[in-house]
């Protein structure tokens, strides 16, 4: 009966991380449709903005992004950015951005930015789990 007992549990447990995967796949193909329906194209204006500031960022660096004033921003008044945003997101695809070539694998900043949506959705499936 024990024996039983043990292949039943791995049965559910291979069940569950099933589950999880397909639904793990499922998040990622959602959020990578776009990209496979419109190419790797940044569509609208907040995420645009943020692409640009990630760029600044991977260029100039955490202390100059900080203190940076855009000036194409808000025009004509700009906007001084490190006081106004939230840089999580510009922190997090800067990060990815550099460790990527730290393996010696090249990616342009804007593709690490228009593929970090589809990759936290997968992470968000097995947070949430």
């Amino acid at each position: 009966m024990d024996l039983l007992k043990g292949a039943t549990e791995k049965q559910a447990t291979f069940i569950k991380l099933s589950i999880l995967a397909l639904a793990s796949i499922l998040a990622f193909t959602t959020r990578l449709f776009s990209v496979l329906r419109f190419e790797s194209v940044i569509h609208e204006f907040d995420p645009y903005f943020n692409y640009r500031t990630t760029q600044f960022l991977t260029k100039e660096g955490f202390y100059n992004f900080h203190n940076w004033f855009d000036d194409r921003a808000w025009y004509p008044l700009g906007r001084i950015i490190g006081g106004t945003i939230y840089p999580g997101l510009m922190v997090t695809s800067a990060l990815f951005y550099h460790i990527l070539h730290y393996f010696n694998i090249t990616i342009e900043i804007r593709n690490v930015c228009v593929f970090l949506a589809p990759v936290f959705s997968s992470f968000t499936c097995i947070v949430t789990y």
